[in-house]
């Protein structure tokens, strides 16, 4: 991913919210009522001489608290990496969610296939935004579709194999279009110059992404209780439920993937001048020249040649002045 795509989860890549903790709670409860249902629970004998050794529930008996506190600790250490492991595997769900993909054959073929269905969807997306009457319905449905052409890039070289690639491209494109700047290059210098109420807009939309990423995984490791179950009929009816929760948490995660980047679009409409003057760069005053100094802008952070620019500090740095002493008495003294 790019400076901006991994502006996505590097807000929280280190962090783990109170709901992804509880659902990973649920996840290990989930697997204890599928344990308990498979194999109901007996009486158990511990005044046996093998029985400290033969179960767990003894060895915690024998030794009293100590046992059981060891017990204690172990479960929410098991809850706790769990909950870490969760948010370590986060950026690698969306970079697999984004379309970065190994380069193989049958992944490359993938690709091909996704790219022709979302060729297709965009085409009846712009179809469906001219309506034939003056229906409500039909109203709604064209300001819906328009809404979705939105997160398409246009061009057919554009399109990407996922609906989160595609929305980041669209994104790209338009900051390109409007501005002339490129969306790579510029996200971590605008982000450093805009106050504080937009980064925590930011924040909040870059954390719901990596919550909902977050839930894709509990979702697809649903799918490892599966052999507790003791009916084969009931392990396909519980499969296909996960599967399909995986699929509803990867169109969430893509849903706060498009709030992300429409907000991201709003910082670069409100605040690239601030982009501007925090590096020197005179501001354009025509649509056309935006373009121009943003290529230009875009090229200087990339570093690459380019002419000599010639650099607009409209806010000369103060210097601070030395603070007044008060006078003093001819021998030293205050007076």
């Amino acid at each position: 991913m790019g400076d901006f795509a991994k502006g996505l989860v590097e807000p929280l890549a280190r962090r783990w919210s109170g709901a992804m903790s509880g659902a990973v709670v649920c996840f290990w409860l989930v697997g204890i009522v599928f344990y308990l249902a498979g194999a109901p629970p007996r009486r158990i004998d511990c005044s046996g001489d093998d029985a400290t050794e033969a179960h767990l529930v003894c060895l915690m008996t024998r030794h009293g608290g100590f046992g059981i506190g060891v017990a204690t600790a172990l479960a929410l250490g098991i809850v706790v990496m769990s909950a870490l492991l969760t948010v370590w595997c986060a950026p690698g769900v969306l970079n697999l969610l984004s379309g970065a993909w190994p380069d193989v054959p049958l992944l490359r073929w993938w690709a091909r296939r996704r790219i022709a269905a979302h060729h297709g969807q965009r085409a009846r997306v712009v179809a469906a935004m001219q309506p034939t009457t003056n229906n409500v319905l039909e109203v709604r449905r064209a300001s819906a579709a328009s809404a979705a052409r939105r997160h398409y890039p246009k061009g057919s070289a554009t399109l990407q194999p996922t609906r989160i690639a595609n929305v980041l491209a669209a994104a790209e494109q338009r900051v390109a279009e409007r501005h002339g700047l490129d969306m790579e290059l510029c996200w971590r210098p605008l982000v450093e110059v805009v106050d504080q109420a937009v980064r925590t807009r930011l924040k909040s939309a870059s954390s719901l992404i990596v919550t909902r990423a977050q839930a894709v995984l509990f979702a697809a490791g649903l799918l490892a209780w599966t052999w507790l179950l003791p009916a084969w009929w009931a392990r396909g009816v519980y499969a296909v439920c996960c599967l399909l929760l995986v699929r509803i948490a990867c169109r969430a995660v893509a849903a706060a993937v498009e709030a992300y980047c429409d907000a991201a679009e709003d910082t670069f409409l409100l605040h690239r001048t601030g982009l501007y003057c925090a590096l020197g760069f005179p501001l354009p005053t025509t649509t056309q020249a935006e373009r121009s100094q943003g290529r230009e802008l875009s090229r200087y952070l990339a570093k690459r040649s380019l002419p000599p620019v010639t650099f607009d500090w409209t806010v000369s740095p103060v210097l601070p002045q030395p603070s007044p002493q008060p006078p003093t008495t001819p021998g030293g003294g205050q007076p």
